[in-house]
């Protein structure tokens, strides 16, 4: 019996604590799930705050990038404008050259004009100049005569090809000259504003827009070495005339002409160490105020004999020229002319006499080495053509630096950047009241780039200072801490 009732007491037991167990389980369950809700909200602030942290990361880096493009892409365009005077330079210079050798063929053609009227005058005649120099210098003189186009025509042709040259220097090539320099510090902030556009949002920015003002752009130049780097100068200076003729001197046609050939055998027993002489002068001569002057003139310098004087050279000019170029708003020259009309014969007065008694002086018929009577027939015969005034090159001035360093701060105002204000300040009592240099003002980029000189490498380590004459400008970029350990230029 008592054994039937302890199993009947420990049945019951279990039964009740069967009943009991669920509902101490389902206790607990109900209270994890607070914690499960806090935790899910937490876990979604935190994706939230990632995602904001992360598209904020994503903008700076896409302002960084765009910041990168626009300083690069603005040193190109300064590197590019510098290339650009230096290609107007050459083609200035080149332009000049052809001119030079313009007025130089109409110097030759007047040579060769005057030099066949003198042959078919017989004046003197090419029998006696091949007899005395030799069958070349007769064939030369009467080559003359066979001529081509007549001489004003010819002239006509060559004085308008000069003046389209001259044209060109002027109307082209000096417009452009000048609004370069005009338009390049605003082509260079175009530049810049156009690539930070284009790039921010295709740079992953979470911003866009077609303006800087829409995309809470704000560009400014930090450090700019453009002012003052280069300047224009008229084409009469020194440094520029130096390399014109230094140019002009490779070709031969306008190189000097000089020439002096002498009879072999002696012309008179008083004179024996003399000789008739045969004088042919040319140059091509770039003056002082950049004009180009060019004579040419031939004569034949015969030996004679006066018992008042001794042995003397009677000169008979064979041909003549002299063509000069002029702003056309200068006067006619009277300096150089000549004063007095040169006799076409001596048959009435001694040549000697007559020489003596020019106003000049200065010629030297014993043993000179010059035509004077074809000098002043030339200058009484002078051709002028006229030209627009002194031409200007670009080039870097004295004080310049060897390179263009550009650097540039752009900041951008972020919605994912919270910008108090006053009056969110004015809720908390002013208990959180930031100063100005505590608060966020949006993203924040710096970049610098640096237009340098980088000609090819010459053999011998010839160093070529950067110059406009070259066009070796090259872009790259540079550690914005550069620029500010040089500081700003002056």
């Amino acid at each position: 019996m008592s054994r039937w009732l302890l199993s009947l007491l420990s049945t019951s037991a279990t039964v009740q604590r069967q009943q009991v167990m669920p509902l101490q389980a389902l206790s607990q369950a109900g209270q994890v799930l607070p914690l499960g809700l806090i935790v899910c909200a937490i876990v979604l602030i935190a994706w939230v705050l990632s995602l904001n942290l992360g598209r904020l990361v994503h903008n700076k880096a896409s302002l960084l990038r765009a910041t990168d493009a626009a300083v690069y892409s603005a040193a190109v365009a300064q590197a590019r404008a510098l290339n650009l005077h230096a290609y107007l330079n050459r083609a200035q210079l080149a332009q000049q050259i052809a001119m030079a050798h313009l007025i130089t063929m109409a110097s030759a053609q007047r040579y060769r004009a005057t030099l066949a009227r003198q042959a078919s005058r017989f004046n003197p005649p090419a029998s006696l100049i091949g007899m005395l120099f030799g069958p070349q210098y007769a064939a030369a003189y009467l080559a003359a005569k066979a001529g081509g186009l007549g001489d004003q025509v010819a002239l006509a042709q060559l004085s308008e090809a000069f003046r389209l040259h001259d044209d060109v220097i002027h109307r082209v090539i000096e417009r452009v000259r000048g609004e370069q320099l005009k338009r390049l510090s605003n082509q260079r902030q175009q530049v810049l504003n156009e690539v930070l556009v284009q790039n921010v949002g295709a740079s992953g920015s979470s911003m866009v827009g077609k303006t800087l003002a829409e995309l809470g752009l704000k560009a400014g130049i930090t450090v700019d070495d453009l002012p003052g780097f280069i300047s224009r100068f008229s084409s009469a200076q020194p440094n520029w005339q130096a390399l014109l003729k230094r140019v002009s001197k490779q070709y031969g046609f306008l190189n000097d002409r000089h020439h002096t050939t002498r009879n072999v055998w002696a012309v008179n027993l008083r004179c024996p160490h003399k000789r008739h002489e045969l004088r042919r002068k040319g140059s091509t001569r770039l003056e002082a105020n950049g004009t180009w002057s060019v004579q040419d003139h031939q004569s034949f310098h015969a030996l004679r004999y006066n018992r008042v004087i001794g042995c003397y050279q009677r000169e008979y000019p064979m041909g003549w020229a002299l063509v000069n170029s002029a702003p056309s708003s200068r006067a006619q020259p009277d300096g150089q002319r000549a004063t007095h009309t040169e006799p076409q014969n001596f048959a009435k007065e001694s040549f000697w006499r007559w020489v003596s008694q020019q106003p000049n002086g200065g010629w030297n018929i014993f043993s000179g080495g010059d035509n004077h009577l074809a000098r002043r027939l030339a200058y009484a015969s002078e051709i002028r053509w006229s030209t627009q005034g002194m031409p200007s090159f670009t080039a870097l001035t004295s004080k310049h630096k060897e390179s263009i360093r550009l650097a540039i701060a752009v900041t951008q105002q972020s919605p994912l950047i919270h910008v108090g204000d006053a009056t969110e300040e004015q809720r908390f009592g002013g208990r959180f009241t930031l100063s100005s240099s505590e608060r966020a003002h949006g993203l924040r980029a710096e970049a610098a780039a640096q237009t340098y000189f980088a000609p090819p490498r010459a053999s011998g380590n010839v160093i070529i200072a950067p110059n406009l004459f070259q066009p070796f400008w090259r872009a790259r970029l540079i550690d914005i801490a550069e620029t500010k350990q040089r500081g700003t230029p002056k």
